[in-house]
């Protein structure tokens, strides 16, 4: 399954020394795509970020790399799907070959928390629209 996806190419300032691309990149590239998301399903995050009730920070990530990415490789960042707590959701994430779904080079999940601007406590409940923008089924709605 995929909810979304963009293709890049591999950047030369994003390779390490081995001439592969390094590891903390990968977030970058699978947040990046998460605010694309968010940007082409009508969300507004600056808006969000400076003026909304509640924000939500990134609290945990993981990556499993599967095959390298090297400088100038054309990739496809997918978000693959997305659940949700009482006041946290994850995002999954696939990198493959452009044109080859095949061709896995990473998997990731990133865990957002959903807290209060004011307090940074727990929010009691995620915003409608998370559930709606990454596809997850909504407790709150009939």
């Amino acid at each position: 399954m995929c909810i979304y996806s963009r293709n890049i190419h591999v950047r030369l300032q994003d390779i390490d020394a081995a001439g592969i691309l390094f590891f903390a990149q990968v977030f970058e590239y699978c947040h990046d795509t998460y605010f694309a998301l968010l940007a082409d399903r009508g969300i507004d995050l600056p808006h969000e970020l400076a003026h909304g009730a509640h924000i939500m920070p990134l609290v945990h990530c993981e990556a499993d790399f599967k095959s390298p990415m090297r400088f100038g490789d054309a990739v496809t960042v997918a978000i693959t799907g997305a659940s949700a707590g009482k006041s946290s959701y994850r995002v999954h994430y696939r990198i493959t070959g452009t044109g080859d779904p095949e061709d896995v080079r990473c998997t990731a999940t990133t865990i957002h928390a959903v807290v209060d601007r004011q307090t940074f406590r727990s929010a009691p409940r995620i915003p409608d629209l998370i559930y709606e923008a990454l596809e997850i089924p909504n407790p709150h709605t009939p």
